[in-house]
């Protein structure tokens, strides 16, 4: 409710912690690690607590419980990038010939309506080209 009242004041406010967060690039990367480090902290102190409180284990078992429980939660998200990584020139190889039949389909439109055109109509194209990068030159030499 108070975005749809307040929209430019919360843009505004939204802006600044950006611009904010720009220009202050190096203390924001610093603090985004150690708020990452922290929640990393936090599971692990979590899941600290909850072996030793289901299984009643000592210190040393809990902290091995832990160090391979967390490996095997991070193998999922690490496997999957695997994946990602070994099919990734496969779709590039997909893209660049999607782009390639793209660009051939613009070309035969270009062509089609340029073959369509009138002999004025061409003209008026060829000046309006000649004129362009006329005035192009013309602003990067001055």
């Amino acid at each position: 409710m108070i975005l749809f009242t307040h929209r430019k004041a919360a843009l505004g406010l939204i802006l600044a912690v950006i611009a904010l967060a720009l220009v202050m690039i190096d203390t924001v990367f610093d603090l985004v690690l150690e708020l990452l480090h922290m929640s990393f902290e936090l599971i692990e102190l979590s899941l600290d607590i909850l072996i030793e409180y289901i299984f009643h284990t000592d210190l040393h078992d809990t902290q091995v419980i832990v160090f391979y429980l967390m490996w095997a939660i991070a193998g999922y998200p690490l496997y999957k990038l695997y994946q990602l990584l070994r099919s990734l020139p496969h779709r590039c190889v997909e893209c660049m010939d999607n782009l390639a039949r793209a660009w051939r389909q613009l070309k035969k439109q270009i062509s089609a309506y340029w073959h369509g055109l009138s002999a004025l109509g061409k003209a008026k194209w060829s000046m309006g080209f000649m004129t362009s990068v006329t005035c192009m030159i013309f602003w990067v030499l001055i």
